[in-house]
């Protein structure tokens, strides 16, 4: 097979495959990440705060750090606007990336021509990367993989420094991109071809380039790793046998799909857990046997390292379980499939060949299928809720949107669903909707609701204090805003209310004082900088209020208010 021509058929192919995700919105986070951000984006000296600030929605602290990530959603904000449309195509542009530089690399590799092309054709139309293609959310895991397997690209072909650099746009896109040096030293250890020794110089740059990016972690994030660092108890260790076997379940049998994994759904039995070891055992006796070849090593080893990041033993916020992980650890589970078709297809060309197109049809037929759950919110977390009607979660995510939209009878259906299931954030949901209709002491019981079942649930005691603001009754709405903050001071609207409350008891000073606060926790939150114009004005400082409101309208020149604001001020001056 000629290159080029192989190229162009793994782009048609994703072509077919992707053609109906780029009629989809935006869904779930992208409206944190990228429609609530794009005052922020409009702003080009943001882009030196990314360097510096965690991924996450405004004002909120994660232990998160893909700067190349946020990056392009900046750069997509200016060139394209809000436009999903061209957001998606580049998904699927950069997926197609990942697809043509995984064949190129096996090529190199192994030489072996229809082992490359089959490989990275499964890759190309595996049901679970939907979720990475799909949701732009999820673009950090294809960059992380561009440049992961470029830099073992330009590895093989002798280039160390761009090999190198690479790797830290991988970092820089995500954290399990770190497992790479790793993998390349247990593969130059047991493997017998010199192509797979990594010498002691180019381990080292490796590692190096490792301990640079723990190192601008730190000082960004001020932490390593996750927030709860290692977790090796008991408890977590049923867990972690759990999170194994549904991800081997999810590479041999991609169909039965969900964006959201629950951790009832992570259930501890003994079967999961010998099941889960007997797939470790098999890959590792492959990863290790000296009679194994090349590309099955290499495949079995690189799941082993790539598990390791999202099995459970460092925790992150995220889900125990998710489709979108295993984007780039299917490498080695299509690497492995792909060499078993190509040896089938040089004994029996026939066979090998119809087997091979047969299992692309059913992946990518299962891939088209799955790109239409992801059109928008409503299908989104109704698709959720299909795959399983035990997740309350599901049915509250939807009701809010319902609520959003200004269907108040389906969102409180959604969350009445929801707590019929036994989930008690429910009630936060339903609360909120009562405050949007006004139905203020509705509101406050709700919010008690929750809180009796979970005191420290501080989503439910601060929208308690906006309930009692509304009312009127600011000295109950103070205490609940500072119950809130000693439990998380890294809340910043919750800050910003406090300082409204303040302002309208007439205590500017500490008006003034609560507000900057929330500002030194996100500099881009306009409503922060309206409300200390609002209490500039009240004390009579002017200038200082126009220079408040001018501020908010940079950081988001749609805020009506502030507008207005600042034309009643520069009117009274």
């Amino acid at each position: 097979m000629k290159h080029k021509k192989v190229l162009i058929v793994l782009l048609l192919v994703i072509g077919a495959v992707y053609a109906n995700s780029l009629v989809s919105g935006f869904v779930w986070d992208d409206n944190t990440l990228i429609i609530q951000k794009q005052a922020f984006f409009s702003n080009p000296e943001n882009a030196v705060r990314i360097l510096t600030s965690p991924d996450a929605p405004l004002g909120v602290k994660t232990p998160y750090y893909r700067p190349l990530n946020t990056l392009t959603y900046m750069v997509d904000h200016f060139i394209f606007g809000l436009h999903p449309f061209w957001y998606h195509l580049e998904n699927v542009l950069l997926h197609a990336v990942v697809v043509m530089l995984f064949y190129l690399l096996l090529l190199e590799l192994f030489e072996d021509e229809w082992l490359a092309f089959f490989s990275a054709l499964l890759f190309a139309v595996y049901p679970v990367n939907a979720e990475s293609v799909n949701w732009i959310s999820a673009r950090n895991v294809i960059l992380c993989s561009v440049f992961s397997v470029a830099s073992l690209l330009f590895l093989a072909r002798g280039k160390k420094a761009i090999s190198f650099l690479a790797y830290f746009l991988a970092l820089l896109s995500k954290e399990p991109a770190v497992v790479l040096p790793f993998f390349l030293l247990s593969l130059g250890l047991t493997s017998s071809g010199n192509r797979f020794k990594a010498r002691k110089n180019v381990l080292i740059g490796f590692f190096a380039v490792t301990s640079l990016y723990f190192v601008l972690r730190h000082l960004v994030l001020g932490t390593f790793t996750g927030n709860s660092g290692l977790d090796l108890s008991l408890s977590n260790l049923k867990l972690i046998s759990s999170v194994y076997f549904e991800n081997f379940k999810l590479f041999v049998f991609p169909f039965k799909l969900n964006s959201r994994y629950t951790e009832a759904q992570m259930y501890f039995s003994p079967i999961k857990a010998v099941s889960a070891i007997a797939c470790v055992l098999f890959l590792l006796y492959f990863a290790l046997k000296k009679e194994s070849p090349e590309p099955v090593r290499f495949g079995a080893q690189w799941i082993l390292w790539g598990l390791l990041p999202i099995s459970g033993i460092i925790k992150i916020p995220s889900g125990p379980v998710a489709e979108r992980y295993q984007y780039t650890v299917l490498f080695g589970a299509v690497l492995m499939i792909g060499y078993a078709l190509s040896r089938l297809r040089t004994k029996k060309v026939f066979a090998g060949t119809v087997i091979a197109a047969a299992l692309t049809l059913a992946l990518g037929a299962r891939t088209f299928e799955r790109n239409f759950v992801w059109k928008d919110d409503i299908s989104f977390f109704s698709g959720m809720i299909r795959a399983n009607p035990a997740n309350g979660e599901a049915y509250c995510d939807l009701g809010t949107v319902y609520g959003e939209m200004g269907e108040a009878d389906k969102a409180i259906r959604e969350f009445q669903s929801a707590l019929a299931l036994g989930y008690p954030q429910a009630w936060v949901n339903i609360g909120i909707a009562h405050t949007h209709e006004g139905r203020l002491d509705d509101a406050v019981q709700d919010f008690k609701k929750a809180l009796v079942l979970n005191p420290k649930n501080t989503e439910a005691m601060a929208h308690l204090g906006v309930a009692y603001e509304q009312e009127g009754n600011l000295e109950q709405a103070e205490r609940e805003y500072k119950e809130t903050l000693a439990l998380d001071p890294g809340l910043a609207m919750t800050q910003v209310n406090l300082g409204v409350v303040y302002a309208k008891e007439g205590r500017f000073e500490d008006a003034e004082r609560q507000l900057k606060g929330a500002l030194t926790l996100d500099p881009g939150l306009d409503l922060a900088r309206m409300d200390l114009g609002i209490v500039y004005g009240k004390e009579g400082r002017f200038q200082d209020a126009i220079g408040e409101f001018q501020a908010a309208l940079e950081l988001n020149p749609g805020n009506s208010q502030a507008r207005e604001l600042l034309s009643k001020m520069e009117l009274r001056m």
